[in-house]
């Protein structure tokens, strides 16, 4: 587990920050859309007060000695380079984040950059940290957020980021349940998995009673799966997702929309 803190001055105090978790882009796969990714980070790059957290899996990085490789799975950009697919693949998602590198706040380790790491001792997301000057996470991740406070006298907003591991079917409402249960043993405010690459966003309340023990308050608790820049299916390849029949998945991320206030706690939206 690592502890990363990121405080932001805002330039106009009446509008939020956004946070924008990127992951499971798998860059290199013949089914990336790279396309919306490149959209992706040119909006990012000209939106004030917006910043990353990169959630896992920016690279494929399965070379042809991996029992998961398939030529028909691989980007055609990147069949020439068959001896040195992970190395292309750090050097194209380098050139995508480089003009960003400034609203990163930290690049988690997905799976697919952990089997890669265990089995040819190359840290691919370390050595994009390195080249981005930003601090590496874990594979869980706690993130606080703070403010200014000449600007803001409120508590931080706490995030809890993890590439994902969950399983348990097909359906969404698995996935549901195994983060809300997250928040049984991890206190947050928000809460971020990947891995499954599923697109959605659900949120509770809890309430409580003041310390004066005369008011009532209530406390949103936030649950977001990040979603992916994978096609599921293509008629560019024909590949792993296709033979298991998977249901497509969505395009896209979550914006998470934090509003700070001068007094109380910060205000949060999602929305995709």
């Amino acid at each position: 587990m690592k502890i990363i803190e990121k405080t932001i001055t805002l330039d106009d105090k009446d509008k939020p920050i956004n946070i924008i978790p990127i992951g499971d882009i798998h860059i290199g796969s013949a089914n990336s859309n790279k396309k919306y990714l490149k959209e992706l980070i040119d909006w990012i790059k000209n939106e004030p007060n917006t910043y990353v957290i990169g959630m896992g899996d920016y690279i494929d990085a399965i070379i042809p000695t991996d029992k998961r490789f398939d030529i028909k799975d691989i980007d055609q950009e990147f069949q020439k380079d068959i001896a040195n697919l992970p190395m292309k693949q750090i050097e194209y998602v380098k050139k995508i984040f480089e003009p960003i590198k400034n609203q990163i706040i930290t690049f988690l380790p997905g799976n697919h950059e952990e089997t890669f790491r265990q089995h040819n001792y190359v840290d691919v997301v370390y050595e994009l940290c390195k080249y981005l000057n930003v601090e590496r996470g874990n594979y869980m991740t706690f993130i606080r957020i703070k403010f200014d406070r000449t600007q803001f006298h409120i508590p931080p907003v706490i995030i809890w980021a993890h590439h994902g591991f969950f399983g348990g079917g097909r359906k969404k409402g698995s996935k549901v349940n195994n983060l809300e249960d997250i928040a049984s043993g991890y206190l947050a405010d928000i809460y971020i998995a990947g891995h499954s690459h599923d697109l959605f966003a659900t949120s509770t309340v809890q309430l409580g009673i003041a310390q004066s023990g005369k008011q009532v308050y209530t406390k949103k608790k936030i649950f977001i799966n990040t979603g992916t820049f994978l096609n599921t299916i293509t008629t560019q390849s024909e590949g792993y997702s296709e033979r298991k029949a998977y249901i497509p998945k969505k395009i896209g991320v979550i914006k998470i929309e934090i509003t700070p206030k001068s007094h109380g706690i910060a205000d949060i939206h999602i929305r995709e």
